[in-house]
């Protein structure tokens, strides 16, 4: 079930009203029922797989509580198992695909080893729908136990920490101590809440709907061609990548924080303008939050973090880059494309250490064309990456990076771009993001007045709702295109 189907469009409302009305000792319950309806509307079998990892963890949770003097073993039992469950159905098949490249090779440059190579048939595994979201919050949840945290004591509670439906496919990854506290709070309906998880809701359909569906027709157009492709059309695929992809599991974030808000809880936001980032640091401070929280806290501190010797400083950041990249996909590009992170942000925070003691590139880098520069050269590199992270290949990623400075002429993508509607849904979004999403600009005298005339009654509100809800729909093409995350 995807929040932009019919399906949704028709199981939240009775979720929502169910929730409403019905005894607060119900909730919870009717929370952890909804959510595996959700989960199991797509492969119900695979709710059966969350449930018994759901189940495993809880106990030994409670276990490393009760029982100390095992608490490593019983630590180390749970991420392993954890992992091991992640690694069968996420990366079991590209281990043997890897493993048959190496045969290949083998035969074509060493016959003789070759021959002795052992032949496996890969294995016919469907990827569950957010396993890697669903493992983390699982190895989050153990380490804080063994370093002394309370385990979450009721099954229901702790069912509807990792099921929870509005976090359930692409996160954010929840903290469970964040989300237990706000189950231990009584819940009372809030027309604020509601109002603004509505508006989130709203945002995030508009977002997924409106742009990130139009860019994806641009973009598959692009990659689809990779060899055919004239540098406009390079350009303009490659770009509608970049946004599609922010556009697409930002909507998704917003539409899942606007459903839980809308049910009294807070998540976790995952995104702050990465793109308006300065430096590689900075975009992974504002570029799916929760993520490189995560990967910092249980992956690059426990390897030594920037406490250590200046090349093992590095050594853990490129370690830690290149299996983020592994986390977010099986495949040798997806690997490339957290290694160039991982060498970017080495080279960040070399240039930075050399910035801070030379005058001359600290003056520049506060000024206004520093500022800028540092944007552009920022930008520049994580739309390289992208590319990386979009192609199917490695050998078409730098097909397409090529082809943005080839000499052929194509319009490809150049002639459905001047007829598609997203470059007006997109200044339509900026208008409304410079409004109502920059704080900074709030006050200015520009914009006072038009918040305050958007200060509607309930009925007025309604109307305003309901047309944004035509104009998403309105902008929308005729073939949606599955949310990206949800393969990871």
């Amino acid at each position: 079930m995807l929040f932009n189907s019919l399906a949704y469009l028709v199981f939240f409302p009775v979720v929502l009203g169910l929730y409403w009305v019905c005894p607060r000792s119900w909730r919870r319950m009717l929370l952890l029922v909804a959510s595996y309806i959700f989960y199991m509307s797509w492969i119900p079998v695979y709710g059966l797989l969350v449930g018994a990892m759901t189940l495993a963890n809880y106990v030994l949770a409670i276990m490393l509580h009760r029982l100390p003097r095992f608490a490593k073993p019983l630590f180390l039992f749970g991420i392993v198992g954890n992992l091991a469950c992640l690694f069968y159905f996420k990366y079991a098949n590209f281990l043997i695909s890897s493993l048959d490249s190496v045969k290949q090779f083998l035969n074509q440059y060493l016959p003789g080893l070759g021959a002795q190579a052992v032949s496996v048939q890969s294995m016919d595994i469907i990827l569950p729908l957010g396993i890697s979201f669903f493992a983390f919050e699982f190895i989050h949840y153990l380490t804080e136990v063994y370093k002394g945290g309370k385990p979450i004591t009721g099954f229901v509670d702790f069912g509807l920490f990792a099921a929870f439906f509005p976090s359930q496919i692409a996160g954010p990854i929840k903290r469970y101590k964040d989300f237990v506290e706000q189950l231990g709070k009584e819940i009372r309906f809030k027309q604020e809440n509601f109002s603004d998880g509505l508006t989130l809701l709203l945002q995030g359909l508009f977002k997924k709907v409106a742009l990130a569906d139009n860019l994806a027709i641009l973009a598959n157009l692009g990659f689809e061609n990779s060899a055919h492709l004239g540098a406009a059309d390079a350009w303009i695929a490659t770009l509608a990548f970049t946004f599609q992809i922010y556009f697409d599991f930002s909507g998704y974030t917003d539409m899942g924080r606007g459903s839980a808000l809308m049910l009294g809880f807070s998540l976790p936001d995952n995104f702050n303008f990465p793109y308006v980032a300065t430096s590689l640091s900075d975009f992974w401070k504002r570029w799916h939050i929760s993520l490189s929280s995560w990967l910092r806290d249980y992956l690059y501190i426990p390897l030594g973090g920037g406490r250590c010797s200046e090349p093992r400083k590095y050594f853990n950041l490129l370690t830690t880059m290149v299996l983020g990249g592994l986390w977010h996909g099986a495949a040798w590009h997806f690997v490339v494309w957290g290694a160039i992170h991982g060498v970017g942000l080495i080279v960040n925070h070399l240039y930075g250490d050399l910035a801070k003691r030379v005058s001359l590139l600290r003056n520049f880098h506060s000024s206004y064309v520093g500022v800028a520069f540092s944007w552009l050269l920022t930008f520049a590199v994580v739309h390289t990456c992208w590319v990386f992270f979009r192609a199917e290949t490695s050998t078409q990623a730098c097909m397409m990076l090529s082809d943005m400075f080839s000499a052929r002429q194509t319009s490809l993508v150049l002639e459905p771009f001047s007829q598609s509607p997203v470059s007006v849904a997109l200044t339509l979004y900026c208008i409304y993001a410079l409004i109502f999403r920059i704080s900074a600009l709030r006050n200015t005298a520009w914009a006072s007045p038009i918040l305050a005339a958007l200060e509607l009654k309930a009925p007025a509100k309604a109307v305003l709702y309901a047309c944004v809800l035509f104009a998403a729909l309105g902008f929308a093409p005729a073939r949606t295109s599955p949310f990206i995350y949800f393969q990871f």
